[in-house]
């Protein structure tokens, strides 16, 4: 017996680590302050189906915990261990999960794998095998349900040329009548080189085969001081577009006496018609990239942004006209100042849904929605602690997500 003592002490000591860490933890879930929006002005029905999901961090003790924030307070994840292990999946995965409980059943819960409209429900994932050097056999899969008939239609397709990947994965899924779209970031590795890859692949669902795949754009992972990245930009992953527009992005690291920085050398936005396969370029001369940020797209109307003087200035531009239209101003809580990352915004049915992303006790966060054709505030508000005589230490609050349920 005595040559286990060691392993019993030390599994002991293991059991009691994670048990104390667990009771603190849920001792200081307890202690999380409540965060509701107060209303400023306008009709609070505007925010019902507001959910900002965000993160807490108390900075003396370094506790922290992700929350979601609606018309009815904050909620903190929960601290199962299960919870801990895998995170808490995304407030439309949830809402899934719920309704459609056969279908999600096995499925990577990130919620840009997933297309929903009012009759389909559409999934598209990447698998591969992990070896010793590297990984191999990619495959693609995908699932789609009817959600009238409940029919599932689920299969799985290798993806082409995968014996050249080092890595892959899915950016965003769209579905146009029976195609359905992946656009995926590939790694490969070529001549010794390694690149960054930005591939668009049709399958068409009742032949259950790939009907076209095309390579978008390609950069070296890399080149000296200078680094590229191709990013979608923001949609909503309920609504159908014809087009999908990327941002291009050009930066230059500059090495300092102790530290180095990125800075932006040249933005580019780029436009693919899903329908046609056609790409362009767009050009808004009216619209400097250095101050405006191309922050959503929605139809084929894409929203440029920028902070001035405690106000969001919303520029719509047209793709079909090719037009600038009108901006309009929404209030905020405190200017563009240094280091704090620019509000968050959300389109949905000529309504713009904008949340400040950063609070503590220094820095406020308004909540704003506001009609698009008017330029109208229907509702402006605050984050702010349930009880404003709660005596907490210094924290940071961010939202990164902003959901419509």
């Amino acid at each position: 017996m005595k040559k286990y003592w060691k392993l019993i002490s030390t599994t002991a000591i293991i059991v009691l680590s994670i048990g104390t860490f667990y009771v603190n933890v849920a001792l200081s879930a307890e202690q999380f302050p409540t965060f509701v929006i107060k209303t400023v002005s306008g009709d609070k029905a505007e925010i019902k189906p507001l959910v900002l999901q965000g993160y807490y961090e108390e900075t003396n003790s370094y506790v922290s915990n992700n929350l979601t924030i609606t018309t009815e307070g904050s909620t903190y994840m929960g601290y199962t261990f299960l919870d801990q292990l895998i995170g808490q999946p995304d407030v439309m995965i949830e809402e899934l999960q719920e309704e459609y409980r056969g279908f999600m059943r096995g499925k990577t819960t990130w919620i840009d794998l997933f297309y929903e409209d009012e009759q389909y429900l559409a999934y598209g994932d990447v698998s591969y095998k992990m070896g010793s050097m590297r990984l191999s056999d990619f495959k693609f899969d995908v699932s789609l349900l009817n959600k009238k008939d409940v029919d599932t239609n689920a299969f799985t397709l290798e993806v082409p040329n995968g014996e050249n990947l080092e890595y892959m994965s899915v950016d965003s899924v769209q579905l146009n009548g029976n195609e359905l779209t992946l656009i995926t970031q590939n790694s490969i590795l070529k001549n010794d080189e390694y690149y960054d890859e930005k591939h668009i692949y049709t399958i068409n669902i009742d032949d259950q085969a790939i009907s076209s795949h095309e390579e978008l754009y390609q950069v070296t992972q890399g080149d000296g001081n200078t680094y590229t990245n191709v990013q979608l930009v923001e949609t909503s992953p309920t609504n159908t577009n014809e087009h999908i527009i990327l941002l291009k992005t050009e930066e230059e690291m500059m090495e300092e006496m102790e530290s180095s920085r990125t800075v932006e050398m040249n933005q580019e936005i780029i436009s693919y018609n899903l329908v046609t396969k056609e790409r362009e370029t767009i050009d808004v001369p009216e619209l400097n990239l250095e101050e405006n940020q191309l922050s959503f797209f929605e139809g084929s109307t894409l929203y440029f942004t920028k902070v001035a003087e405690q106000e969001l200035v919303v520029t719509p531009y047209n793709l079909m006209d090719e037009q600038v239209g009108q901006a309009i101003t929404l209030p905020l809580s405190s200017d563009n100042e240094e280091g704090v990352q620019p509000p968050m915004i959300m389109v949905n049915n000529g309504k713009i849904y904008v949340a400040e992303s950063q609070m503590n006790k220094d820095l406020d966060a308004n909540v704003v929605v506001a009609d698009l054709n008017t330029g109208e505030t229907l509702f402006e508000g605050q984050i702010a602690l349930e009880d404003s005589s709660e005596e907490i230490g210094n924290y940071e609050l961010y939202i990164h997500e902003i959901v419509l349920r």
